[in-house]
This record gives structure tokens, C-alpha cells and sequence, in this order.
């Protein structure tokens, strides 16, 4: 259990518990083996339902509510739209940019870095579905009527399925609705796997697409959490124009301050 604590004191919140098992084998404290896994979730639920690891203590983006509970009245619409108010920094960029990734278990980590530079995440979730990809087609065929560059970043694990996951997506992207991206898997690549000595596993025979597949597998939860997220900053930041993404964040700063002076006029709470 101590070896959990520390691993969940660098990342309290934010990591998952696959993430946490990679970390554990990595110490060598756990088998990669499926029953390791199990096991150990069996001990994480022990050791939280005895309160000895918080119930908060894992990112989960797998689980959510359906609609909205309102507000309690006007001054607490108002609060809340000045707190969340963002420009639209990427208005005024030559540049569109998306990260795509393979689960959910993962887009939580990614959106960490993604949200600070106000760039969508999106989860295809395995092959995505049709009306998934004509949404996001919709959006990108608006991009490109814009005037700019549409660059989609991937991350997704290195097996007979993953490695194909994208390649779908895009190919149905350009059969089915005839748009073409910027596309570049970022995680995980045999790159990834040399670099950080990944632990890796033999394809699973039972995929249909195993004969395709050279090398082993690895899944993307076996990658630091730190290095998930220089990958998408640097992602992003490489598409960026310093000068105009200033000026834009300065006149985002002056429109807060006109929301937060009606809250104030209007007597909400701060």
C-alpha cells in the first residue's frame, strides 16, 4: 500500500488506476499480468471503502450525468459565466488543432494540458462511430472554409486494434465525407517504446488484425503522465503565434473584468 500512497501523492487526482498498475510494474512490485490488474483493483476498492486512500483519489471520465440542475437565480448565472468565460484564442491563428486518443481513460489526462491552450479533446472510444465522425467532419470542413490548417494529434495503444483505430477514423473521414486533415499518431509509437523501455506484451492472437501487426503490444496507460502532457503542449504550442495569442489573452482579461463589473453592479457574489 505504501508504494500506491506515493504514486498517488505525485498525481493526487489525476491518474487512473491503469496508469497506477504500469507504474507498479515498472517498480516491479506487480506482474503485467491481467489477474495482477484485477488484483490489485480488488485492494484499491478494500483500501478505500476503509478509508485508508480516498475515493477521490482516481481520474475517471468514464462516468457522468445526463442535463442540467440550473441555477439558483440570475446572480448565479452571472457568477458562473464570468468563472468560466474563455475566448476563443484560436480565432485569430492560422491553425485548428485537435487531440484525438483511443479511450476515455485517457482523455481526462490529455484535456489536463489541452485545456490550458483551449483545444478540444475527443475520445473515438475504439472504432468511433459514423455520426462521431460526421461531427467532427461538420466542424473541420468550417475550419478549412476559414482559411486555416487542421491538424488532428493522436494517442492511442500500440496493439493490432489501436494501431488501426486512427487510420479508420481518418480514412472514413475522407471516403465518407470527403475531408483530409493534418493527421500524426503521437502515442504510442515503437519510438515511445524504445525511449521508455514500455513494458510490452505479446499481440493478443484472438485479433482479427494480429496478422497485420509486427512487434508487441503496448498499451498508452504504460506512459507517464508527464510525458502525455509535454507531448500535447508541444503539440499545440508549435501552431501557435505568440504575438497575436498574447494580444488575444489580454483582450480576454479586459472582457472578464466587464463580467465581473456587472456581477458586482448587479450585487452577486464574487
Amino acid at each position: 500500500m505504501q508504494a500506491t500512497k506515493e504514486i498517488l501523492a505525485e498525481e493526487p487526482n489525476k491518474i487512473t488506476i491503469r496508469h497506477l498498475f504500469y507504474r507498479l510494474v515498472s517498480n516491479r512490485l506487480l506482474a503485467k499480468e491481467e489477474r495482477e490488474y484485477k488484483k490489485l483493483g480488488t485492494y484499491l476498492m478494500k483500501w478505500r471503502r476503509s478509508g485508508e486512500i480516498p475515493w477521490s483519489a482516481f481520474a475517471d471520465n468514464t462516468r457522468w450525468y445526463y442535463g442540467s440542475v440550473g441555477y439558483s437565480g440570475l446572480d448565479a448565472a452571472l457568477v458562473n459565466t464570468r468563472d468560466a468565460y474563455r475566448r476563443n484564442l484560436w480565432a485569430t491563428q492560422d491553425a485548428f488543432v485537435e487531440i484525438w486518443c483511443e479511450k476515455d481513460a485517457i482523455a481526462s489526462i490529455l484535456l489536463e494540458e489541452a485545456y490550458t491552450f483551449g483545444v478540444q479533446v475527443f475520445p473515438l472510444r475504439g472504432f468511433t462511430s459514423g455520426s462521431a465522425l460526421h461531427n467532427a467532419a461538420d466542424g473541420f470542413k468550417s475550419q478549412i472554409k476559414a482559411g486555416k490548417q487542421v491538424y488532428v494529434y493522436y494517442f492511442g495503444d500500440h496493439d493490432p486494434s489501436g494501431m488501426e483505430i486512427d487510420k479508420s477514423a481518418i480514412r472514413n473521414l475522407q471516403k465518407d465525407h470527403g475531408v483530409s486533415v493534418n493527421f500524426e499518431r503521437v502515442a504510442v509509437t515503437q519510438c515511445d517504446i524504445d525511449r521508455y523501455n514500455l513494458p510490452t506484451r505479446p499481440a493478443k492472437t484472438t485479433d482479427p488484425r494480429a496478422g497485420n501487426f509486427k512487434g508487441e503490444s503496448v498499451e498508452i496507460d504504460a506512459m507517464d503522465l508527464s510525458i502525455l502532457r509535454e507531448k500535447v503542449r508541444q503539440c499545440i504550442i508549435e501552431h501557435i503565434n505568440p504575438e497575436e495569442w498574447a494580444a488575444q489573452k489580454r483582450i480576454e482579461e479586459q472582457e472578464r473584468e466587464v463580467l465581473n463589473e456587472v456581477v458586482n453592479a448587479l450585487g452577486g457574489r464574487c
